[in-house]
């Protein structure tokens, strides 16, 4: 190894440490939200209802953890189908957006690591750590070592990446095998060699099982391929193989989501212009979720990578040579990369809106590569070029670093963890909580305060659901109606416990509330971030 390559080599450890360090030091700083409860209670539920699928009957004594709801069993195919259209039948509905893949390994893990926040977390953990190093090798790929180095510092300060590397969830895992594919797609394509196209068709058929849609990873790489030509000429049979064992297997997965995907359908997700989805996206990556920095944080970066993108262009639009073109044509790639993952999602939005920023993660590499391309094309703009690369490099750390702390100080999911032991620490003073009534507004709260109430026999009921609306607008749970409904939930309590999170999902009228402030003395309340808990006393 040279002296400039175990430099390089040195300097990406070193940054994959920092990476590890500033994440795992604050990993369970956040209370768990209910995507992550969800996570776990897939992670048991999914491989027990795949063998359910393969063996109907045989499988029994499923025990779920006691923040999880009940298994969707009545869902359930004919033991006499198939068994590819019972495993179908039975996963409908229960991953949606999500592969199976993630929960499977962490049902593994979570063997191995129990189920802690800290235990659980530190599996996205280790994909984000993985996610620097790949940076780097397919940023030298793609262009030079500055480059790389650039894009892996970029991906250790991203407070965004940094964010879902403390999740329990398939966010960093998704990236990472999209990272892995391109790079063993550059490399097939360009070199050969079936041991690159078995890394690009592995990674990407991983990809897909981790997150649907990274099954647009598929159209990304064929225009990839066609970028590269002339140079990739020469391998048109492998990926020709490629492509097709890509394909082929998953026509029938096709043929059973397109119905789905191009049918008109409220999701519950919001309805984003594409402007809006850019601005979401732009803010995500550059300041992460705490945004502190807006808008000038964003401007930079963003700034920064249209530059990467366009600069070249400028200084060498008179008549490039082959040598030159090949950087060219691996920009054109970044930004294909970047932008029609955004593009295939904001069409399908217009009739059903799924647009959320993490399910674009495996995108944000693709910008932090561009950002790189921008830093180091100004570095090489003479002695003043490189002051002023070294003064936007700390401007952009220096937004970043705030953003990471921000992030591991504040409170900023629901925070469910001190709102349990509130109620505990209440029941524990009065001895009371098996006589009482919990109410949860919205209901799917009540999964992520288990997990960490350690009373698993008090008494609880859904919140009403009063958002059904006729389609002139009109609300069809009238006042009238929700007030009986209350006052039959409630008559055998003298107390009744509110907790309320994300209430515009499930009473954007606040009817629950507003009824038992009427007809209830409040005793007392707490506020925590996102959740909001009431005790109410029969008068």
């Amino acid at each position: 190894m040279s002296c400039r390559r175990y430099r390089y080599f040195v300097a990406i450890s070193l940054l994959a440490l920092l990476t590890f360090a500033t994440r795992a030091i604050s990993l369970d700083a956040q209370s768990l939200w209910r995507d992550e409860v969800d996570a776990l209670c897939y992670a048991h539920e999914i491989p027990h209802l795949i063998s359910k699928s393969i063996v109907p009957g045989e499988v029994d004594g499923f025990s779920p953890p006691q923040a999880c709801p009940v298994l969707p069993v009545r869902a359930a195919p004919s033991p006499d189908a198939p068994i590819g259209q019972r495993l179908t039948r039975t996963l409908d509905g229960v991953i949606r957006q999500n592969g199976p893949l993630y929960f499977l390994l962490l049902r593994q893990w979570i063997w191995l690591a129990g189920k802690s926040e800290y235990g659980m977390r530190f599996l996205s953990l280790i994909f984000g750590v993985l996610c620097v190093p790949l940076t780097y090798v397919l940023g030298q790929r793609l262009f030079n070592r500055q480059t790389g180095a650039a894009a892996a510092l970029l991906m250790t300060a991203s407070p965004y990446l940094a964010w879902y590397s403390q999740e329990i969830k398939m966010y960093t895992l998704v990236p990472a095998l999209v990272l892995a594919a391109i790079y063993g797609l550059h490399r097939a394509a360009h070199e050969g060699g079936w041991c690159w196209w078995a890394m690009q068709i592995v990674a990407s058929s991983l990809a897909f099982y981790t997150h649907i849609l990274a099954a647009l990873l598929i159209p990304i790489q064929i225009i990839l391929y066609l970028l590269w030509q002339p140079w990739t000429r020469r391998q048109w049979r492998g990926a020709l193989i490629s492509f097709m064992l890509l394909v082929l297997p998953y026509l029938p997965l096709l043929a059973w989501q397109a119905p789905v995907i191009f049918r008109a359908q409220e999701t519950g997700f919001h309805h984003y212009t594409l402007r809006q989805m850019v601005e979401i996206l732009l803010n995500g990556w550059s300041l992460g979720i705490a945004c502190e920095g807006r808008p000038w944080g964003a401007v930079l970066m963003g700034a920064l990578a249209v530059g990467g993108m366009l600069g070249p262009f400028i200084a060498l639009a008179d008549s490039p040579s082959m040598d030159e073109a090949a950087p060219l044509r691996n920009r054109l790639a970044l930004f294909c990369w970047g932008t029609l993952p955004l593009g295939a999602l904001w069409r399908v939005s217009l009739w059903q809106p799924l647009f959320t920023d993490r399910y674009l993660i495996w995108s944000a590499p693709a910008f932090y590569l561009s950002t790189a391309l921008g830093l180091v094309f100004v570095g090489r703009r003479g002695r003043w070029g490189y002051g002023l690369m070294i003064t936007l490099a700390c401007i952009v750390l220096t937004f970043a670093g705030l953003n990471q702390w921000r992030q591991a100080t504040m409170p900023i999911k629901s925070d469910f963890r001190a709102a349990a032991a509130y109620v505990a620490a209440h029941n524990a003073r009065h001895d009371a909580g098996k006589d009482e009534l919990m109410i949860f507004q919205i209901p799917h709260g009540r999964y992520t305060f288990d997990y960490y109430f350690s009373q698993s026999d008090y008494r609880w009921r859904e919140g009403l659901f009063t958002n059904h609306q006729d389609p002139d607008g009109s609300y069809l749970l009238s006042v009238s109606e929700a007030a009986q409904r209350m006052a039959a939930m409630t008559a055998p309590y003298d107390t009744v416990w509110l907790l309320v999170t994300e209430m515009d999902m499930w009473d954007r009228r606040a009817l629950v509330k507003e009824w038992l402030d009427t007809n209830w003395h409040q005793a007392e309340s707490a506020h925590f971030t996102r959740v909001d808990v009431y005790r109410y006393q029969r008068p």
